[in-house]
């Protein structure tokens, strides 16, 4: 079968990106890509090896303006499916709008976080605390935006999801009834990701650097884990994720507040084999993102032996299990320092919870993941 697979914008290395290539390499089906925003440059080199239709072109700027602008463009986008069995759409707000002039074949969605600024709670609470000039702004166009999406969620045969936080998110907004949800998870690549049982004294935290993913607190955290630990001083904190254009100002603030720490080290647009040696030799991983819709980075640790400390909300707490794994914490400096000191006392205690992070990563496949797609596929009928 023949199905296109549209995502709006293809300019990052985040999950997103990492799934579309998995279903494209791994599944019996043809599938050709779609997207209205494609660089080649900066997102993951193996795109270059498929085909990438970029339709017409909209901006990735995150401003009222070019959001409405985005949306609009992707509202109004015609695809030619004469030649396609099904329309796939990944989902993150902003994709759905796809489905108004393109529903004359089955779509199915596979939603990573229904738009994440509107339905997750805790992320909106921290963007109306830092723009409270924009509350009204804010109000009006969360609104209409909840209006348009209901329709276009209408058009979707099937969701699948990523996680059971997405799921609870997409039934709380009323998007669409459990009964035409899925949830699968994504998997890793298990042949390439290996233990050492190298536990060097550093702790990597891998993210996009993004306000959202809450990096600010694995930096202070440490610090003052160093301060009110002076024994281990010889430890390191090491953060390493893409910057691109947009995040560029909090890029520097992360710059501004590693500064007070020399053991504190922030590595830009790591290439793949620097993150492989990060990932491999760590002692431990850090996650701070606030309600993670999933978070490959918490099921690529476990897959390389590494214990990891989680904000105890979202996606990690589906992964994660609590003192066998990793430590799962509340999203304050004190007890993130307080797990870090933890884990730095007892490298015994490290050492299982990586044996045990490895046990439990081998539930988590692309094969069986991609597999559970392709049936689908084969018995829905449209």
């Amino acid at each position: 079968m023949r199905i296109a697979l549209y995502y709006p914008w293809i300019y990052v290395k985040g999950g997103v990106g990492r799934t579309i290539l998995e279903i494209k390499k791994r599944s019996r089906h043809e599938w050709t890509i779609f997207t209205s925003h494609f660089n080649r440059e900066t997102s993951y080199p193996e795109f270059n090896d498929f085909e990438v239709i970029e339709l017409k072109r909209v901006p990735v700027r995150r401003t009222y303006f070019a959001v409405l602008k985005a949306g609009i463009t992707i509202f109004f986008q015609k695809i030619d499916l004469k030649n396609f069995d099904y329309l796939w759409v990944h989902s993150e707000g902003l994709g759905d709008f796809i489905t108004f002039r393109n529903h004359q074949k089955p779509i199915v969605c596979f939603c990573h976080t229904p738009l994440k600024i509107i339905h997750d709670p805790f992320l909106r609470k921290v963007y109306i605390k830092n723009n409270p000039l924009k509350l009204p702004l804010f109000i009006l166009a969360c609104g209409f935006f909840r209006f348009i999406d209901r329709f276009a969620w209408r058009n979707y045969a099937y969701i699948f999801c990523g996680s059971k936080e997405v799921r609870e998110r997409i039934i709380k907004a009323k998007l669409a009834p459990a009964e035409k949800i899925e949830v699968i998870y994504r998997g890793i690549d298990l042949d390439k990701i290996c233990p050492t049982w190298v536990f060097e004294p550093y702790f990597f935290h891998l993210a996009r650097i993004k306000w959202w993913k809450n990096i600010e607190l694995s930096i202070e955290a440490f610090d003052f884990f160093q301060r009110k630990n002076p024994q281990f001083y010889n430890f390191k904190l090491i953060i390493a994720g893409q910057v691109n254009e947009e995040n560029k100002n909090y890029y520097q603030r992360l710059l501004n507040l590693a500064k007070r720490n020399q053991s504190i080290n922030i590595i830009p647009n790591p290439n793949e084999e620097q993150l492989h040696n990060l990932y491999r030799n760590c002692y431990a991983v850090l996650s701070t993102t606030l309600n993670e819709d999933w978070g490959f980075t918490v099921v690529e640790a476990m897959g390389y032996g590494k214990p990891v400390i989680a904000i105890n909300q979202g996606g990690p707490k589906e992964t994660v299990i609590d003192r066998r794994t990793g430590l799962l914490v509340e999203p304050n400096i004190k007890s993130y320092a307080m797990a870090m000191k933890i884990l730095a006392l007892n490298k015994d205690i490290v050492v299982e919870m990586g044996r045990q992070a490895r046990l439990e990563s081998l539930k988590y496949s692309w094969d069986s993941f991609v597999r559970r797609i392709d049936d689908f596929l084969d018995n829905l009928k449209g």
